[in-house]
């Protein structure tokens, strides 16, 4: 089994933000609706054609983000970055917001807000070995709904070719269940003629994905429900079998 086979997520709704296993940069990128304008590389083994000499950090402009996209940006340990609107928005940026980008991107965690008025960013993506530990932030609780919506969808195309999205009353659902952490096992999908069922747990909030990850019998044994994800005649469902 590989973590792409399971996704565990938790939303944290005062912060803004999910923290998840089984969700890579890629994942991300190709489940927006709008691709980030640039890229301002907070912590990251990538070297490309930009760098900030006020900031001392790599960005990367809308026109080499495809570069960025095809890296293998597990193997830079800690990758961390913010969007951003415009260039000359870096060259504006006080001491102290400085001072805030460098800190969210070392301690992985904002030291005041994730969200910075000159940069405009949508979103804050702080990850350690992407796809085993990811921190999101959305600025935009909707944006997260897209991004959840496309992301299954985009999952179950290896199953069957055309997957409706997940409609927005269902991404609700999960995102409460994910509230006291959700593990979704893509390893156990159900596939018959008519439909794709999908189940999951809901087993804490648990930052110690090692303990998630290897002890994951245990911690679906402990939950009280087990929950299925349905996909049938391009309608989205949750469903129990009791």
């Amino acid at each position: 089994m590989k973590t792409k086979d399971v996704i565990y997520m938790i939303y944290n709704e005062s912060e803004q933000s999910v923290t998840s296993m089984g969700i890579e940069f890629i994942d991300f990128i190709n489940s927006l609706t709008i691709e980030p304008r640039n890229i301002l590389l907070l912590a990251s083994g990538y070297t490309g054609e930009d760098f900030h000499n006020g900031l001392r950090l790599e960005f990367v402009r809308k026109e080499n983000l495809n570069d960025l996209y095809r890296e293998n940006v597990y193997s830079y340990g800690d990758f961390c970055w913010v969007d951003f609107d415009e260039m000359i928005n870096l060259d504006n940026l006080t001491s102290h917001e400085k001072a805030e980008l460098l800190y969210l991107g070392h301690y992985k965690q904002p030291l005041k807000g994730p969200f910075f008025e000159k940069l405009n960013n949508k979103f804050v993506y702080l990850a350690h070995d992407d796809g085993w530990f990811n921190k999101i932030y959305y600025k935009d609780k909707n944006q997260y709904l897209d991004v959840l919506g496309r992301l299954l969808s985009n999952r179950l195309k290896s199953y069957r070719k055309n997957v409706s999205l997940l409609g927005p009353d269902i991404g609700e659902q999960l995102m409460l269940f994910a509230k006291d952490g959700i593990l979704v096992d893509f390893y156990r999908i159900v596939k018959s003629s008519n439909s794709i069922e999908i189940p999951f747990n809901i087993i804490g909030t648990n930052m110690d994905f090692d303990d998630v990850y290897n002890n994951m019998e245990r911690h679906k044994a402990k939950a009280n429900l087990e929950y299925w994800l349905v996909y049938n005649k391009d309608e989205w469902a949750i469903r129990t079998y009791k």
